[in-house]
């Protein structure tokens, strides 16, 4: 006599945030967030905490959120040994992204060099016959200028 069990599947869907954003020091925070089924998708949980970073720094700063990252998995479903035995559990999908809450202002490359580190550099050049003293001269008027 054979047995059928019929198994059934319970979908539960609700509206959930990740836990509050992780600091990584320097303005910048992090978000995770796993779906606990296997019908998820890495994008859509980045969506997801993309709108909470933007929330998040809406009520910080006033400002949307800046992303500096977003990475992610895909779901991975379980497998059972032909004994019947659990193999390895399900894994939801996974996101994680790092954010900051006020854009970045971009240095502009005068605005790296400091005149003190790189003056002591061409004069050495120049002593080192590496550069003439019409190279130095142009290089030190260009720095000069850029303060």
């Amino acid at each position: 006599m054979r047995r059928f069990f019929l198994v059934g599947l319970l979908f539960v869907s609700y509206p959930s945030y990740a836990k509050e954003p992780t600091s990584l020091g320097q303005g910048r925070y992090m978000l995770t967030d796993q779906n606990f089924t296997v019908f998820g998708s890495p994008e859509k949980i980045v969506a997801k905490l993309t709108r909470q970073a933007h929330e998040f720094c809406k009520g910080q700063t006033g400002n949307e959120a800046y992303l500096l990252g977003a990475d992610g998995s895909e779901a991975v479903p379980g497998e059972v040994h032909s004994s019947g035995v659990l193999k390895r559990g399900a894994q939801g999908a996974t996101g994680t992204i790092q954010f900051r809450c006020e854009i970045p202002e971009k240095e502009s490359t005068s605005s790296k060099r400091d005149i003190y580190t790189e003056l002591p550099k061409l004069k050495a050049l120049l002593d080192s016959g590496a550069i003439t003293q019409a190279e130095y001269d142009d290089q030190k008027r260009k720095l000069l200028e850029q303060q």
